[in-house]
């Protein structure tokens, strides 16, 4: 009796779906979004019997945005379990839709924008909606909420996480890092992605400095397994009022993570 032929899946997964490129392929499988025969797989190097039905769902949250703080949760082992939390750009609400789906009892979603949070969120009563909001000039939130999560763009991060921890009442935060608005501005041949690792590295360690100085500690860093929609690579990073890892250790944290 011969063998049934296996083959990774991602290779299966790069045959079948050529309208994705490979990274995006195997962001999937770590954000859930790959059934095999019906189960849920995460390793996209796993072998798989070649004739294998092969799905690609999209539809626990209402963007892919979700699947980066997921990614924070999990590897932090955070419990959202009946919290109020600060979603500060909310967007389309991916962030705000991962948190009730575990367990928030009410999210607070602000952003500087109008009409942009998905119906389905802006209908739900534990969400209250503050549009054309800027989080820098916001004074109060009530509830107050027990913690925060912040999705920025255009914008450095320097100084958003004292103002994130202004507006709670509790002790975590967690950033989303994009290094291509912190990086200086005359950033020699900066075309809107920042592909250099070292520059990665200097970035994050900046922010790193900028959180120290303004008494806030970083617990941890890990990379977005789904990067920016231009292909910039993406960081989350968790803060906490009172306790955190010295500066050696986050160094060598986005050294591993950059493997520079």
């Amino acid at each position: 009796m011969s063998r049934v032929k296996k083959q990774p899946l991602l290779q299966l997964l790069v045959e079948r779906y050529p309208e994705y490129d490979k990274e995006r392929l195997a962001s999937f499988a770590v954000c859930r979004n790959i059934l095999v025969n019906g189960e849920v797989c995460t390793d996209a190097k796993s072998e798989i019997p070649f004739d294998s039905r092969i799905d690609i769902v999209f539809d626990q949250f209402v963007s892919r945005g979700a699947y980066k703080l997921l990614h924070a949760l999990r590897v932090w082992g955070i419990d959202c379990q009946d919290l109020i939390v600060l979603d500060a750009g909310s967007s389309t609400g991916g962030f705000t839709d991962c948190l009730l789906q575990h367990g928030a009892k009410l999210v607070h979603a602000v952003d500087v924008g109008y009409n942009q949070l998905h119906w389905k969120l802006r209908n739900d009563p534990r969400v209250v909606v503050h549009e054309r909001q800027n989080i820098m000039t916001l004074d109060s939130l009530d509830p107050i909420p027990d913690a925060a999560v912040a999705d920025l763009s255009f914008r450095s991060l320097q100084h958003v996480a004292t103002r994130l921890f202004s507006l709670i009442g509790g002790n975590w935060v967690i950033c989303l890092i994009k290094p291509q608005f912190e990086v200086p501005k005359d950033l020699a041949g900066f075309s809107g992605i920042v592909e250099d690792p070292g520059e990665i590295k200097k970035v994050l360690i900046r922010l790193f400095d900028t959180f120290e100085e303004e008494g806030i500690k970083v617990k941890g860093l890990t990379e977005s397994p789904i990067k920016g929609r231009k292909g910039n690579r993406e960081f989350l990073v968790l803060l906490s009022r009172t306790h955190g890892i010295d500066r050696t250790r986050f160094i060598q944290l986005a050294e591993d993570l950059l493997h520079v």
